[in-house]
């Protein structure tokens, strides 16, 4: 894979989910996302929007050097219940107006960031000591492999 491919498998699997979340009504996205027991549909938008300022975060950490997350403890396992759970409270009081924006810009942050970073940036292994994989591994995950999951939470 190369920056182009990557760019093209990000927006194609986006495109479902921005179709998804675009036929649902503001009073649509606060009702309850299937499939995921104390979250609306807008809380899902919210997470796949700190999922794309995550990825771009990597990919300008690496790219400056400077860990986005300083402090984390790599050694520890990632607990994905806890961080889910605390994005999920950082943006319960977000109206639905400003998460469609900040999902949508956010994408274009993971879009533009990617633009700027060389395949050796996104493609070698371990290019940081905070970074484990290739950071279009991170990005994989935080879009083209995770995009897919929720959408059904948006139907």
């Amino acid at each position: 894979m190369d920056k182009a491919e990557l760019l093209t498998v990000i927006r194609e699997a986006h495109s479902t989910l921005v179709a998804a979340a675009a036929a649902l009504d503001d009073e649509a996205l606060l009702a309850p996302a299937p499939g995921l027991d104390g979250w609306t549909r807008k809380d899902v938008l919210a997470h796949v929007e700190w999922c794309n300022r995550h990825a771009a975060d990597v990919i300008e950490g690496v790219r400056t050097g400077i860990d986005p997350y300083p402090g984390t403890d790599n050694e520890q396992p990632w607990d994905v219940d806890a961080d889910n759970a605390r994005i999920l409270e950082e943006n319960r009081g977000r109206t639905v107006a400003d998460v469609r924006h900040g999902e949508a810009a956010s994408f274009e942050r993971l879009l533009a960031a990617i633009e700027r970073a060389t395949d050796d940036e996104l493609f070698g292994q371990d290019p940081q000591p905070w970074l484990n994989g290739s950071v279009a591994e991170t990005v994989e995950g935080d879009s083209t492999r995770h995009y897919p999951d929720h959408v059904p939470h948006l139907a």
